[in-house]
């Protein structure tokens, strides 16, 4: 079950935009941002980073009403200036972003950081990194 996103009497957001990057599913901390940025009455997008993610953020994205949800891999020609296209067009402004990317191959995970391989290392601070200067060009 899906929790419904918090209702607060402050609505401090609203009539804000706002794009949030990075939901995997209903446990990311991304996903808690959207629920109360949307609880205080702002307008949130959210993307996916591929059709594998679709199933897991569709759901999350009918609970907040959003008007933008689509797909978004910063390692995708063109996905970027996508997104920042569709907020132009419908919103004509965006009064925040919240940026929690992460990918790591899955030999990446568990253990200890120092015991991970270099290949693994640089793939997830690639991803980061990359997805960082991205959302900059658009400050």
């Amino acid at each position: 079950m899906i929790p419904k996103y918090p209702s607060y009497t402050a609505r401090l957001h609203e009539g804000h935009k706002g794009l949030v990057v990075g939901i995997a599913n209903e446990q990311s901390i991304a996903w808690g941002c959207a629920a109360a940025f949307r609880g205080l009455g702002a307008e949130v997008a959210i993307t996916y980073r591929n059709e594998k993610t679709k199933k897991y953020g569709e759901p999350l994205a009918r609970e907040l009403e959003t008007p933008i949800f689509m797909p978004l891999d910063v390692e995708a020609p063109g996905h970027m200036e996508a997104v920042f296209e569709r907020i132009e067009k419908d919103w004509g402004k965006l009064d925040f972003l919240v940026h929690s990317i992460a990918f790591s191959p899955k030999e990446a995970l568990g253990g200890r950081v120092i015991d991970v391989k270099r290949d693994g290392f640089i793939t997830t601070i690639g991803t980061r990194a990359t997805a960082s200067a991205s959302h900059d060009r658009y400050d």
